[in-house]
């Protein structure tokens, strides 16, 4: 990929990140438990402590660097960082209602990070590096601010078939808005396969790369409109602006594909979610 197009493709990336923003930021503390059950395998391989320095990439709306920012204290500091400054307003504002004092923000290309070498203690990054264009570039700006002995990890989402909410609405959207970018629909879901994280981490030099997997069938209420939470998310404008009309039809849609997974008065949904974390040689 040319630079300009690689700059294009992120520019691209920033719209549709800033489109997703509202929807990120409406829906923040009610996805606050799941992100929370999400976040604790990464901050475990990650090895977050009191006193830390951590950069998050990709923040968003704000996890896990607002739960970072807890667990390392008034001593450490956490910098939440996004490409789209639309996602990162969530966080920032989250932080204020919190009177969270220990973290700071930036807008940053993972690819060109405007940190010093050396700088941070750990680097996390959820449900980001699957959208980074140049994925080992990006991995290796982890590894230059990172300081030695260090540690850097990551989450992703495992394959589509194996994540039916995303899937479920992804074909419901389709079957009655028509054609949407199925380039960033398919993003999150291409570092899915066993293997593929771990590989990229040990490509770029990380040591004691070490993986985990949450791969589960998850019960979600079977009289509840659960699924406008990922429509919110994932489909931004796209969804929020739809006529009544065509999110009537949407949503039919998704109940109709939900039924395969009914068992009595709630639904069993499998989730695959994948983490891995490196270190920098001391």
């Amino acid at each position: 990929m040319s630079r300009d197009t690689t700059e294009a493709f992120k520019e691209r990336q920033r719209a549709a990140w800033n489109d997703r923003g509202i929807g990120w930021n409406k829906r923040a503390e009610e996805m606050a438990e799941m992100a929370r059950r999400l976040n604790e395998p990464l901050l475990e391989l990650v090895g977050i402590a009191q006193g830390q320095r951590v950069l998050d990439l990709a923040s968003g709306a704000g996890e896990p660097a607002l739960t970072i920012a807890e667990m390392v204290g008034e001593t450490g500091h956490v910098t939440a960082t996004d490409l789209a400054e639309g996602m990162l307003a969530g966080a920032k504002r989250r932080a204020a209602d919190r009177r969270t004092g220990n973290i700071g923000f930036e807008i940053a290309d993972a690819e060109s990070l405007p940190f010093p070498d050396a700088g941070f203690d750990r680097v996390t990054c959820r449900f980001g590096l699957m959208f980074f264009p140049d994925k080992p570039k990006a991995l290796r700006e982890c590894l230059r601010v990172l300081k030695p002995g260090g540690r850097a990890g990551f989450m992703v989402w495992g394959p589509l078939a194996d994540n039916a909410v995303f899937q479920i609405n992804m074909a419901a959207v389709l079957e009655v808005m028509g054609p949407q970018d199925e380039t960033f629909l398919e993003m999150p879901f291409i570092l899915g396969q066993p293997g593929t994280l771990v590989g990229l981490l040990e490509q770029v030099g990380f040591a004691a790369v070490e993986e985990q997997v949450i791969q589960a069938r998850r019960k979600a209420p079977g009289d509840q409109p659960f699924w406008r939470t990922n429509l919110d998310m994932s489909f931004g404008k796209l969804w929020m602006e739809a006529s009544a009309a065509e999110r009537e039809a949407v949503e039919a849609a998704v109940v109709r594909r939900l039924q395969e997974y009914r068992e009595g008065d709630h639904y069993r949904l499998p989730v695959h979610v994948r983490y891995a974390a490196g270190t920098k040689a001391a």
